[in-house]
């Protein structure tokens, strides 16, 4: 008999929205939930006209190996052994067929046909899924699954069994099970824990507005942090679910974890995730990313840093007195000058009315390209925004050293907690990759990706808006700007 350890599990294992999402510590028993809620749904279903309660699953995660390392290795034969329900098919996709008289003794029967299906990501649920149809699903690990992904598989929903032969579906729809996501995925979003970023489309924003029958539940954490003698400490916390079935205390399974693993593994908190070697190893999210946006300060100028090329990037900044606040973010997605140019001048005006605006950005933006004489300065020019190199060379080594000095400065750098993708990239989005079948060896230049192009955008604010001169004369080498007139200061109404 499956009882749930805990007051959230047993919600969950109860509620009948078309989706319920629940997120836990590792070990907190959400997976064992979610299938015994799968077959306690199969057995509400109503008979067909031949007596047979039949319903049609699907178990998903990314790939293959992982479901049989995950659902299929342990939690799933613990609950339904082979030799009690029936052999599983093993081709991919696997399935098992599981048919029980009803625990009612009324005579009828229920029958569930489960599918385990690898859908690593959205091209592949669009072709695989229409052909599909089932009456729910169980997405196992949903912190890796995008929001396209999880809407294709409910659109599958309800169409079994067929009305033809009974009633229809007495219910239909997903569950979702997951640890504490990254900052940037869908289900914070939805959720409320942060808020659409204002200056997104709306047709985006209207994707994030959580749906009247999508319900959120969120269990407590493994551990309770608190500070002794200014050093942070973790005792257990008695009202973690599942605790009876951990084979380990949490306090016992943390030892040598770096506290982010800790915040999103065990105390269930939405975090930022390491990859590959960071380029920034002092970034600490919880020293460096402030819990509430702060505003701008009036009578401090804006200082913009900008990366451009394909995917550009602005970063809007504040130094007030020792410390760089990071106040929003500019992302751009395959888009030329001429249309991010544009995006960043309304950005400013609808958030810096007012104020006194500096632009930095990297030396390529001054080249021209191979059609055209027209530089990202040019454009930006043309536009009331007066962008001056941050450095004479680009040298990625003074921009990296500049920035270090002030994540290693106390409270140097303070981040809004929106910047989502300047967070991400900073603890550890934008990596030194590791060389494969090479330990302990990684590539000497960091990755380009998604997060590269913020992270060099804030280097170069805080390069151009005075640390950089700073670090010059620290070296005893000929300032940078010597000789030539300050950048223009303009005023945005």
């Amino acid at each position: 008999m499956y009882i749930p350890d805990g007051s959230v599990l047993e919600r969950y294992l109860w509620d009948r929205s078309k989706l319920s999402v629940i997120q836990g510590p590792i070990g907190s028993g959400t997976s064992t939930c979610s299938i015994q809620r799968m077959w306690l749904l199969a057995n509400e279903q109503l008979p067909d006209f031949d007596g047979v309660r039949r319903t049609s699953w699907l178990v998903t995660r990314e790939t293959y190996p992982l479901l049989r390392e995950s659902i299929l290795r342990t939690t799933w034969p613990q609950w339904f052994p082979e030799e009690e329900w029936g052999q599983m098919v093993r081709t991919e996709p696997m399935s098992h067929m599981l048919s029980k008289p009803h625990w009612s003794g009324d005579g009828t029967t229920t029958e569930a046909r489960v599918t385990f299906l690898a859908l690593e990501h959205e091209e592949a649920a669009e072709r695989i899924l229409p052909s599909m149809e089932i009456t729910g699903f169980f997405m196992n690990e949903g912190q890796f699954t995008s929001l396209a992904v999880v809407v294709m598989l409910l659109s599958r929903t309800g169409r079994y069994p067929a009305k033809k032969d009974g009633p229809g579906p007495t219910w239909f729809g997903g569950f979702i099970d997951l640890n504490a996501p990254e900052e940037g995925h869908w289900i914070p979003y939805m959720r409320g824990d942060i808020p659409v970023p204002p200056d997104w489309p709306e047709d985006m924003r209207r994707q994030f507005q959580k749906p009247r029958d999508w319900t959120f539940h969120v269990q407590p954490p493994g551990l309770i942090e608190k500070m002794v003698d200014g050093r942070i400490a973790y005792e257990a916390n008695p009202a973690a679910e599942n605790l009876k079935w951990l084979a380990e205390p949490y306090l016992g399974k943390i030892e040598g974890w770096d506290k982010g693993r800790i915040d999103r593994l065990v105390l269930n908190k939405v975090g930022l995730t390491r990859r590959g070697k960071p380029v920034y190893p002092t970034f600490l999210s919880h020293d460096h990313v402030l819990s509430d946006d702060m505003p701008a300060h009036v009578g401090i100028p804006i200082v913009v840093g900008m990366d451009f090329g394909r995917d550009p990037a602005a970063c809007f900044c504040q130094l007030r007195g020792e410390t760089w606040h990071v106040l929003s973010e500019v992302i751009g997605d395959n888009e030329s000058a001429e249309r991010f140019a544009p995006r960043v001048a309304r950005h400013i005006a609808q958030r810096y009315p007012g104020f006194q605006v500096d632009f930095w950005g990297d030396p390529r933006g001054a080249d021209g390209n191979q059609a055209t004489e027209v530089t990202a300065y040019d454009i930006f020019h043309a536009r009331g925004m007066k962008v001056l190199p941050a450095t004479n060379d680009n040298n990625p080594e003074m921009r990296r050293s500049t920035l270090e000095r002030v994540l290693n400065r106390r409270y140097g750098l303070q981040i809004n907690r929106t910047c989502l993708t300047l967070k991400m990239g900073l603890a550890g989005g934008y990596h030194y990759r590791a060389i494969k079948g090479v330990n302990g060896m990684f590539t000497e230049k960091p990755v380009k990706n998604g997060y590269s192009h913020i992270v060099e955008a804030l280097e170069n604010a805080v390069l151009g808006g005075g640390e950089g001169r700073a670090l010059i004369r620290a070296s005893n080498i000929v300032p940078l700007h010597v000789g030539k007139a300050p950048p223009r200061r303009v005023q945005w109404r």
